[in-house]
């Protein structure tokens, strides 16, 4: 079993010197695409474990949605604040550098990542997709959890529904496209090792779609109209097919599983 809070606690002590400076910069941060597969491919067919790469991409731009985070409100800023996640070069987004018995990162305590901060932090940031006739399914190491993305047509609840860790989704084409929705988040999960807030009201749009036999483009928006002002557009990130996923010595998906029995030790040896 690969412990997720031994990857936590790299994580945390590892946060890139751009954290709070990385949303400075102005205007979205693209990929270059890589150089095409001449291997046959169907564009449909997501299926396999998808590696993210750093193709073109800023230091710090897998580590988040991008480098353009919209402005926050008033409550939002009132939770960032608060923050104090993992050391780095520069002070946090209070203005301090706290001491390590003060990081308040939710997922050093082992909740769970949530979603989208699961597809890019803490490492890996890969996952797995599989797909029936009327759902496809989104599998990630970290956690070891899943996503149910229904392509059965149905719509996604009322916010009077429960909220989950991962959201509620649903997914269809457009083209070659696959494009996600999804919704009732729980509001206590960061959007990224910046301890970028969001809450219960955020909606996320993910895109993929498969450029080549090897190759996954995925755009991901989030709209929170209590947190940001304006969509949060992201950076368009790309994926790498993957033989295997990697340190696993099956064909499988290790066990990314933060164990609080184990971090406590590694907290308070």
């Amino acid at each position: 079993m690969l412990s997720r809070s031994r990857g936590v606690l790299i994580a945390l002590i590892v946060v890139l010197a751009s954290s709070p400076a990385a949303f400075a910069q102005n205007g979205q941060q693209k990929a270059k695409s890589p150089a095409a597969s001449a291997k046959p491919f169907d564009a449909h067919d997501l299926s396999g474990f998808w590696e993210i790469t750093k193709t073109g991409l800023p230091s710090g731009a897998l580590n988040e949605t991008s480098n353009s985070r919209p402005q926050m409100t008033p409550w939002a800023l009132e939770m960032f604040h608060k923050t104090k996640t993992g050391p780095g070069r520069t002070t946090l987004s209070n203005g301090v550098y706290p001491n390590e018995k003060d990081w308040n990162d939710p997922i050093r305590w082992c909740d769970p990542v949530g979603f989208p901060r699961v597809l890019w932090n803490p490492a890996p940031r890969g996952m797995r997709f599989a797909q029936a006739s009327d759902e496809v399914i989104q599998f990630f190491e970290t956690d070891r959890a899943w996503r149910d993305i229904w392509t059965d047509g149905r719509k996604l609840p009322g916010e009077d529904a429960e909220s989950r860790w991962y959201g509620y989704a649903v997914g269809h084409w457009e083209g070659d496209t696959f494009v996600v929705n999804s919704n009732n988040f729980e509001g206590a999960t960061w959007l990224d090792e910046y301890g970028s807030p969001h809450s219960d009201q955020m909606t996320v749009e993910e895109r993929y779609r498969r450029v080549d036999q090897d190759h996954l483009e995925m755009v991901l928006n989030i709209t929170d109209p209590k947190a940001y002002v304006g969509t949060w557009k992201g950076d368009k990130k790309i994926f790498q097919l993957a033989e295997k996923p990697p340190r696993s010595e099956f064909n499988d998906l290790p066990e990314g599983i933060c164990v609080w029995s184990e971090t406590k030790r590694e907290i308070h040896p």
